[in-house]
């Protein structure tokens, strides 16, 4: 119960401090090719934060933005869109596991539709109804329960038309892996799971069926909430491979399979 109650204490005190960065990124970043890279005090290029400049990206976030809330930000999602494409040049589907309100996979879609990709399909695992029971707060960050206020519905109706490239497999991680036993290979999967067990079952099942020149991202690595969840499953289980984790100031780390 301690670990529970410092979990949600800690969340509680990151509101207000997001809510100043929110104000900040308003006055100051939004809207401009290059910002202040804090701390470091350069100025570098963050076309993520140009939602003025006209591309396929801008104009994808620009959709996704006023079809329900963005609970990714903005550079994480220039990654996958970037990594995403990319991908595409090798065979295989794409997945995403922790899908919650459906704006990272309804990146993923626009980029597929774009790509005119015939027969490649996105695959979403969610439980759809929240943190599963047996998370553990200390270890997760998280409490059971926590992002359940979705559902498969409203993934459906923010997808939009590309929920026709969509495949959706409610339930826990690992069960409705057995959903997918027979897609061959994939090209891109992106895993924000959050939780050190979904994690660690993403890695083991996703890696051996990605496609030579395929990416895994993983969102939550970086950041300190999850050091001992989704940062801790990632690095266990690519201790003992040749390809070793892109550490990316987003938060983010990035795998690209180059060995069979």
């Amino acid at each position: 119960m301690e670990g529970v109650a410092l979990s949600r204490t800690t969340r509680a005190l990151r509101r207000p401090w997001f809510a100043l960065w929110r104000l900040i990124e308003n006055m100051l970043y939004t809207g401009r090719s290059y910002t202040l890279h804090v701390p470091y005090g350069q100025r570098i290029y963050t076309p993520w934060f140009d939602v003025n400049r006209e591309s396929d990206f801008t104009r994808a976030m620009h959709v996704i933005r006023s079809s329900g809330p963005l609970t990714v930000s903005p550079d994480r999602c220039y990654m996958l869109y970037q990594l995403a494409r990319r991908s595409l040049t090798v065979p295989g589907d794409v997945a995403e596991c922790g899908v919650y309100k459906g704006s990272t996979a309804q990146l993923l879609a626009w980029v597929l539709s774009s790509e005119h990709t015939r027969g490649r399909r996105l695959h979403l695992f969610d439980t759809f109804r929240g943190m599963p029971d047996d998370v553990i707060a200390a270890r997760d960050y998280h409490s059971p329960g926590d992002f359940g206020d979705t559902s498969v519905d409203y993934v459906r109706g923010r997808l939009g038309h590309h929920v026709t490239l969509c495949d959706f497999h409610p339930g826990l991680i690992p069960d409705t892996l057995a959903d997918v036993s027979k897609i061959a290979s994939y090209a891109f999967v992106h895993v924000d799971v959050d939780i050190y067990p979904a994690v660690m079952d993403c890695c083991r099942w996703f890696w051996p069926r990605l496609s030579p020149g395929g990416i895994m991202v993983f969102d939550d690595y970086g950041f300190y909430p999850y050091r001992l969840a989704a940062r801790a499953a990632v690095d266990e289980f690519f201790a003992k491979e040749i390809d070793q984790p892109l550490v990316m100031p987003t938060g983010q780390a990035v795998l690209i399979k180059t060995a069979p």
